[in-house]
């Protein structure tokens, strides 16, 4: 008989890929959509820049709503208002009006991670911490990737593929309303000054906030970038897809590199072949489908990989006990990132063309860098023997994940 913790974690598991499926699929058909409705760029990511400020908002706020009504009364809030937000983007297409539904969703779709990783954390033991982690990267890479091909179901310019994005959202309701696990019991944690942070490792604040914008802007405005080179919504769907997957496939090749090598020379290469790659596509993404597929691949897997490792950067730092509090510190700072970075990148577009988005990541990832040689140069590093393990992060997590981090068992 399948025990029933082992059911919990699959149907805790389906809820999140149900989850991420339907959110990840309406980043892109929104972009789409006010792409065909007219709007320039530069509004465009402002618009949809609200949805990583509710993320932002969600993250601190929501747990006081799942402690009032607990976690599946909360979920069920959560996707309900979700899905409400969802289905009304069609309904009335305008800037202040997109600008409140994609504040509303990204709250929510706040809290609905919340309680998904809270309860996922619950079942963690000391032994079964890293598998879980793993897991969970698996899974949130592999099912933001699928829901960019639900784009191309059908068009942006109708009603349907907002329904189908809503349709998923709801059906993460039903797992986690069958499981027979009991909910955790949340509680706050300790706090850290972001002054003490900046003083222990400002390249692992500044990889947290810049890696947010890079991402961020990617993310949200890449779909635009992709319209503005004339491709279809399908390649648009597959354009974004290749890239979540080739981040998802370098993720662990890099951790393990940086594992067994001074972790700040590992981000200045990374950070360096970035912003390398960054230029490629903005110089020869229009000349073939390979050129583009191939540049903004390689370029958002190495942009992936600068969060975990400046996470891992930060944990080498710093004791014990300030390591959840720190981590969370970055995910805010990470998630400030993602506010500025679509607003930022759609002004790029609007202003440069098409090749002005990856010109201006090339620039944020290049302040990085510079970051990243100063602290190379002139701080004492730890010794390779004594840094932390680096482990995968999602890049749209909340601060409830870092509880599932195997080296908060070490030493």
């Amino acid at each position: 008989m399948i025990p029933q913790s082992a059911l919990a974690i699959v149907a805790l598991f389906a809820s999140l890929v149900l989850l991420v499926m339907g959110n990840s699929s309406l980043g892109t058909i929104a972009a789409l959509r006010l792409e065909i409705e007219g709007y320039e760029p530069g509004a465009i990511g402002i618009v949809l820049a609200l949805t990583s400020l509710g993320f932002v908002l969600g993250s601190l706020f929501g747990i006081r709503i799942v402690q009032r009504v607990g976690h599946i009364r909360a979920f069920a809030v959560f996707a309900g208002i979700a899905a409400v937000a969802a289905l009304s983007h069609p309904l009335h297409v305008s800037i202040p009006g997109w600008m409140l539904f994609r504040l509303v969703l990204g709250f929510c779709i706040a809290g609905l991670m919340l309680v998904t990783e809270s309860w996922i954390n619950s079942h963690a033991t000391p032994q079964s911490r890293g598998s879980l982690l793993a897991t969970y990267m698996v899974l949130f890479f592999l099912a933001a990737s699928s829901g960019q091909f639900i784009v191309a179901l059908g068009d942006p310019g109708m009603y349907g593929l907002f329904v189908i994005a809503a349709i998923f959202i709801i059906l993460s309701l039903v797992p986690i309303s069958l499981t027979r696990s009991t909910p955790p019991q949340m509680k706050r944690g300790k706090r850290l000054a972001f002054s003490v942070l900046w003083a222990r490792s400002e390249l692992g604040l500044g990889g947290a906030a810049v890696s947010g914008v890079v991402l961020g802007a990617f993310g949200i405005v890449g779909p635009v970038y992709g319209y503005e080179m004339g491709l279809t919504v399908e390649e648009i769907a597959v354009f974004m897809g290749i890239s979540i997957l080739a981040a998802m496939v370098v993720q662990w090749p890099m951790g393990y590199l940086s594992d067994y090598l001074p972790r700040r020379l590992v981000i200045v290469c990374v950070t360096g072949a970035a912003v390398g790659m960054a230029l490629f596509t903005a110089a020869f993404g229009q000349r073939s489908s390979m050129h583009l597929y191939g540049g903004v691949a390689l370029f958002y897997a190495l942009a992936a990989c600068i969060y975990p490792l400046s996470l891992a950067l930060t944990h080498d730092m710093l004791a014990k006990h300030q390591i959840v509090p720190a981590s969370s510190l970055l995910l805010l700072a990470n998630g400030l990132g993602a506010v500025a970075g679509p607003a930022i990148g759609g002004a790029a577009i609007t202003l440069l063309g098409p090749s002005g988005l990856f010109l201006f990541l090339a620039a944020a990832l290049g302040l990085l860098l510079l970051l990243a040689l100063h602290s190379f140069a002139s701080e004492r590093a730890p010794l390779v023997r004594e840094q932390s393990h680096c482990v995968g992060i999602a890049p749209v997590s909340t601060a409830v994940i870092i509880d599932l981090d195997p080296r908060q068992e070490s030493g």
